[in-house]
């Protein structure tokens, strides 16, 4: 495709625990495109949270970059609730964030005043 992609990964390695849930995966995302991931589901949840940056309070190690045009979502200077309010997706099943349900609930009017 001669489009640039919009989000990206490349080279992205994700391990959990002992369990290594992506390998090498490099993926471009184009603007006013539909994707979607046909995958063993762990591995689906684990790139998703990923592509959002939600996978912060999760213990974690890995490699390779996720780029919101061209910029790595996971540099210092990075503004978490900004990427999260750019990137939309439409979850299967309920996805909380391991809080509380209150805040879960009340996460997007804190985030926003």
């Amino acid at each position: 495709m001669n489009a640039t992609a919009k989000m990206a990964t490349k080279s992205l390695n994700f391990y959990y625990d002992e369990c290594q849930a992506l390998q090498d995966l490099t993926l471009d995302f184009y603007a006013h495109h539909v994707t979607a991931l046909i995958d063993h589901r762990l591995r689906q949840e684990f790139l998703v949270a990923l592509l959002q940056s939600m996978n912060d309070l999760i213990p974690s190690r890995g490699g390779g970059a996720v780029l919101l045009d061209d910029q790595d979502i996971y540099a210092p200077s990075i503004d978490v609730v900004d990427i999260r309010r750019r990137i939309g997706m439409v979850f299967q099943k309920p996805n909380p964030f391991p809080k509380t349900i209150f805040d879960n609930v009340a996460y997007g009017l804190r985030v926003n005043g």
